[in-house]
């Protein structure tokens, strides 16, 4: 052996070496094969959808102020003292700071495109509030009175009003719960129709969503005082589905 070549000796090594390891992932692939669960030969596989209706207990709503002058400043200044006269009369109506969140600002210039020329004849600044109205599953006039009484204090602006829900998850975990019961009562229905019985589940997947509508509004025509006409809109909110669908993998013996 000692009169072996030292590149031999080492040759001969590495083989060895990749010869055990071999041995040892073999060894482990193994074992791993005989804890592995072993997968039910027959299965059902049944889809079904849970479906809860509630009437929406929160609203949303985008309006803003567009404001123009012939400065950058000038515009800013008039934008601003608009939307705070807005923000003032919103707190007022018993809305927490932390439902007022200003989603939009911008100030940018306006042309005068014509003759081939890009004159600049004044700026416009752009600020959209979004406000959340809570508690309003009895009644939507809480909602009504803020778009009439913010049009009534400079919004010229207003994107839209959803409705939705202050805790969807719970509404969602009733829809689940309800497509999961629809599941094994239509595959215990169809396994004793074939003569077998329904074992354990094998596996679950879902898909649920939760979808508000928009509701877009229109401040009404105005009055020749230049107040809005009419007084403040009926808006309701109706009533939405929540559904969430699953499909449930049954063991059937």
């Amino acid at each position: 052996m000692n009169n072996l070549p030292k590149w031999l000796i080492l040759g001969l090594g590495s083989v060895l070496i990749v010869f055990v390891g071999f041995l040892a992932i073999e060894k482990a692939y193994g074992v791993l094969k005989s804890i592995s669960p072993k997968k039910p030969e027959n299965t059902i596989s049944i889809s079904a959808e849970g479906k809860v209706e509630a009437v929406p207990d929160l609203a949303v709503v985008n309006l803003g102020v567009l404001t123009t002058a012939s400065s950058a400043k000038a515009a800013e200044d008039a934008n601003s003292k608009k939307i705070n006269e807005i923000l003032d009369f919103i707190r007022n109506q018993d809305v927490d700071k932390k439902d007022i969140t200003t989603s939009q600002f911008s100030i940018y210039p306006t042309y005068d495109y014509r003759d081939g020329d890009n004159k600049i004849t004044g700026y416009r600044a752009n600020q959209t509030v979004t406000v959340k109205v809570r508690r309003i599953e009895q009644s939507t006039e809480k909602v009504s009175k803020i778009l009439d009484g913010a049009t009534d204090h400079g919004a010229n602006e207003i994107s839209g009003v959803y409705f939705t829900f202050d805790d969807a998850d719970n509404l969602r975990q009733q829809a689940r719960k309800q497509a999961i019961a629809k599941a094994k009562e239509k595959a215990a229905e169809l396994a004793a129709e074939a003569g077998l019985r329904l074992g354990k589940v094998v596996s679950i997947s879902e898909g649920g969503y939760i979808t508000p509508y928009p509701l877009m509004y229109e401040k009404g025509l105005a009055a020749p005082d230049g107040r809005g006409g009419g007084g403040a809109p009926e808006v309701e909110q109706g009533s939405q589905d929540i559904t969430a669908s699953i499909t449930v993998v049954f063991e059937i013996k």
